[in-house]
């Protein structure tokens, strides 16, 4: 069996969307936490950013948003929101990971989300290990506290860039995404892999070569038959 290096989406991948991303999700703690604290007004545009987010738009003003909201608070409060979310990765698809990890497939994640959040995701599912690096946008912290973020992959093509910069190849390269943020690097891999969930995006990517599943399962067969 070939060894593959596995580029992974983090939320909508490995982390099923419905019905929040990470980020979403905390944002929606973080307004339930804090209650009568936050006017109606604010309230309401949570919302609808949120919503606008979930249909993959405004990414930047929610990403403003998103920071504005988590100013100053405890970053152990995220450990929380990510023990719920990790309840969302299946035992099937955390098996699947183990046995990648066994067939020394080297696995790493790159997401425009953040990576903070991801890392406690698969540290609460038991499958932290699997993955050599975790990629994506960083909180600031200070005394304990989140005052920021850094970011370090904001937009789609810079997950390409960071790929480019640490040398990989794309020959016996897979990338597993699931949308418009994933479209740079499915492009550049020799195999590309969308995963579509819900079976809604196949006219999405019409006249695309990419190799189309509907569970992270599937990995397996691609790998151990060589499926390209």
């Amino acid at each position: 069996m070939k060894k593959y290096t596995i580029i992974w989406d983090f939320d909508g991948t490995i982390l099923p969307p419905e019905p929040y991303d990470s980020e979403q999700a905390t944002l929606i703690h973080i307004l339930n936490q804090r209650g009568k604290k936050i006017s109606f007004l604010k309230r309401l545009f949570a919302k609808a950013i949120i919503y606008a987010d979930m249909k993959e738009m405004f990414r930047r003003l929610f990403k403003k948003f998103f920071i504005h909201f988590l100013i100053n608070t405890k970053i152990e409060t995220l450990d929380k929101v990510a023990e719920m979310l990790a309840q969302k990765i299946s035992i099937t698809d955390r098996k699947t990971f183990l046995k990648l990890k066994e067939y020394g497939h080297y696995m790493i994640v790159i997401s425009c989300g953040t990576a903070d959040l991801s890392e406690k995701i698969l540290r609460h599912a038991g499958i932290e290990t699997c993955f050599k690096k975790v990629e994506g946008n960083r909180f600031k912290i200070e005394s304990g506290h989140i005052v920021g973020m850094d970011f370090h992959i904001p937009d789609p093509q810079d997950k390409l860039k960071l790929v480019r910069a640490w040398n990989i190849s794309p020959k016996n390269s897979i990338v597993v995404g699931d949308g418009y943020t994933d479209r740079p690097l499915l492009d550049w891999a020799e195999i590309p892999v969308l995963i579509n969930r819900t079976g809604k995006k196949k006219t999405q990517y019409t006249g695309k070569k990419y190799l189309i599943i509907s569970s992270i399962n599937e990995i397996i067969d691609i790998v151990e038959n060589d499926l390209v």
